[in-house]
């Protein structure tokens, strides 16, 4: 048997005020699925049990109510059954649900260090892609992307460009890791056809339409793609141009380029 521990809970997505309670099934209501039976049942906060589910309690069982004090709470070893229905509770993170989470100490700080490794690793990247020949060049596209404009990328030296980079890697280093984690900040491809997408749109190659949904052709005015209101218009056109459709389009801009 798995030795008592105390457990710290809190509640996810900001969801509370000074105080929060969250379901205890007191009406037979708070059902989970429980394989041993390989059916659904129900399940109800009561500590003077010896079990979180209903069907097995005494007609003695005394639902207490579970409490969030300014978003979190701590369930001592001593108290196994509120520990029991929490773990099982279907709103718990860990079963699909979105109001509360068990916090693991161990796992964050594992996550927090391996974030810090990540940002030294890409800002060793950058610095060694400023130490190259073209290397502002690289920068500067990247900067461009960041700001969404070319002409202030342009204007910045060396240590302004890596200034503005290394804020970003400090406010979200995924930014610049492909889905496995790798290091890709000038490698990224979805970095470089936006980076092409704002350089066709400063040299008047393609323009935005006046309710930026939709980007055209300058020259004639043609719509060349629409994106849904939900996206970003140089986001969604990014993403159009891997399509068979926009790698011919691909094709133009670099053309006329």
């Amino acid at each position: 048997m798995a030795k008592l521990r105390s457990k710290t809970y809190r509640l996810a997505d900001n969801k509370s005020g000074e105080s929060c309670m969250i379901k205890t099934g007191k009406k037979g209501s708070l059902t989970v699925f429980d394989e041993g039976a390989e059916s659904r049942r129900a399940i109800r906060h009561c500590p003077n049990q010896k079990t979180i589910f209903m069907d097995e309690q005494d007609k003695f069982g005394l639902v207490e109510p579970i409490i969030f004090q300014y978003g979190y709470l701590e369930v001592a070893s001593n108290q196994p059954i509120t520990q029991r229905f929490l773990d099982a509770h279907p709103s718990n993170v860990a079963n699909g649900g979105g109001w509360f989470e068990e916090v693991n100490e161990e796992q964050e700080s594992k996550e927090s260090i391996l974030d810090d490794e990540l940002r030294v690793d890409i800002k060793y990247a950058v610095r060694q892609m400023a130490k190259k020949k073209d290397g502002i060049h690289e920068l500067s596209a990247v900067v461009a992307v960041l700001l969404d404009d070319v002409q202030e990328a342009s204007n910045m030296g060396l240590e302004s460009l890596k200034r503005i980079i290394y804020n970003e890697i400090d406010a979200d280093c995924s930014y610049f890791t492909d889905d496995k984690g790798n290091v890709n900040i000038f490698d990224d491809d979805s970095i470089k056809r936006k980076y092409l997408i704002l350089r066709a749109i400063k040299e008047g190659i393609i323009r935005k339409s006046p309710n930026n949904r939709s980007m055209l052709w300058t020259k004639d005015k043609k719509v060349i793609a629409t994106a849904p209101r939900s996206i970003e218009l140089v986001e969604y056109f990014s993403d159009y141009l891997t399509t068979e459709e926009g790698m011919l389009v691909l094709e133009e801009i670099t053309r006329r380029s």
